[in-house]
């Protein structure tokens, strides 16, 4: 039977086993809810922006694809660097609040450690004094009573240390299976922040190639503009070098006999609109009239209608008249001008080769030229034009 002594250190264990477990409840450390809100919101918002991105990364892909103009092409890379840049700020963001949940992980972890030694170390005691007491009944306990008030009493601690003991044995097993939780908790967040920085090297690399690019397409959009305005001042120069020639031609006319025009004009030109036969077979590409530059703003004026068509085309004279031009002329490449009488001329330009002279008088269908660049025979947008003296006609009216 157990002395006096012997059952008040029970006693007092089971009390201090009733304040720590008191101080371990109320202490325990808990995962910020308004942290774990944000993470959610942030991986939201990260999800998003790499949806747009591979968005504009297939509308970039397709521009390159289909080598469509700089300026979009441009725009599309621009955009894929805001998005980008947006992006790597989210993977921050959510980087930093990843490291905060990691060091609330483990201050967990700590708290859960410490309190599981601490739960060992009442749970050794309580056994080492069972061992040295030797093993006791409840029955021998409560058999000792001096009166039925202390029987009660014994009664009543007897139960309290049962229950403190059950209790601490089961703290000490939920606690070792926190620890495995925590654990687990911050190698999944060591292993997201490592996943997040790779992506940030990933997208820093992106942004560093678009960068790159931009500026070979800035340079290359400069270079293109210069050429354009180039082509602008060559067309407008070629435009005042026809009026001259054509002015030459009307005032030498005027000064003719009308049987000299007769013998080589077309007898009714005016009578060929809308069943005129095209000079060379292809497609439209750019019509008469006013047009704006796409990537410039620039506006600029087309005195006849451009054909896209292939390299060495035919290309034939729509109706009878005399070639009063055949030769060079600066913007429009190998050009020829046919004059048909009555005041009515008509140009074929960007041709490679030229099979006819001046002076020459050619009948509608003749083959006079190929489609072409005069220097390299290369394939360009063949130039085709009519004119009433100097005021040009369009053409898409004449052709049938």
């Amino acid at each position: 039977m157990r002395t006096p002594n012997t059952f008040a250190r029970s006693i007092v264990a089971a009390a201090s086993l009733a304040l720590v477990l008191a101080f371990a409840f109320t202490g325990a450390s808990a995962q910020d809810p308004d942290l774990e809100r944000q993470l959610r919101e942030k991986d939201a918002e990260l999800r998003k922006l790499r949806e747009e991105i591979a968005e504009q990364r297939k509308l970039i892909a397709d521009v390159e694809k289909k080598e469509r103009d700089a300026a979009d092409y441009l725009k599309k890379l621009e955009k894929e660097e805001g998005l980008t840049r947006r992006l790597l700020r989210g993977l921050n963001d959510k980087e930093a609040m990843l490291e905060r949940q990691a060091d609330a992980l483990r201050k967990d972890l700590s708290y859960s450690e410490t309190v599981y030694r601490r739960r060992l170390s009442i749970l050794a005691g309580r056994l080492r004094g069972i061992y040295k007491d030797g093993a006791q009944f409840a029955w021998q306990e409560l058999l000792g009573a001096g009166s039925f008030d202390d029987l009660l009493n014994r009664y009543r601690y007897l139960s309290a240390v049962a229950e403190r003991d059950a209790d601490l044995v089961g703290e000490i097993r939920e606690r070792k299976t926190a620890i495995g939780r925590q654990e687990a908790g911050i190698t999944e967040n060591l292993a997201q922040v490592s996943a997040a920085r790779k992506e940030k090297e990933t997208e820093l690399a992106r942004l560093r190639e678009n960068e790159r690019k931009r500026q070979r397409s800035l340079a290359s959009l400069k270079t293109s503009k210069t050429k354009y305005q180039k082509r602008i001042e060559d067309l407008a120069k070629a435009e005042q070098e026809i009026l001259s020639i054509i002015g030459d031609l009307e005032r030498a006319r005027a000064a003719a006999a009308p049987a000299d025009e007769a013998a080589y004009a077309e007898r009714d030109f005016p009578s060929l609109k809308g069943r005129m036969a095209p000079p060379v077979a292809g497609r439209t590409v750019r019509g008469f009239g006013q047009s704006k530059h796409p990537e410039f703003g620039t506006v600029t004026n087309n005195t006849g209608i451009d054909i896209e068509t292939r390299a060495g085309s035919p290309v034939r004279a729509v109706a009878r008249g005399k070639v009063e031009y055949a030769s060079l002329l600066p913007g429009f490449g190998n050009c020829i001008i046919i004059a048909h009488g009555g005041g009515y001329y008509t140009l074929y330009a960007h041709t490679s080769k030229i099979f006819t002279r001046q002076g020459a008088t050619v009948n509608g269908g003749d083959l006079i030229a190929e489609v072409g660049d005069a220097a390299t025979g290369a394939s360009t947008p063949f130039h085709f034009e009519i004119r009433k003296s100097k005021t040009p006609l369009d053409p898409a009216q004449w052709l049938k």
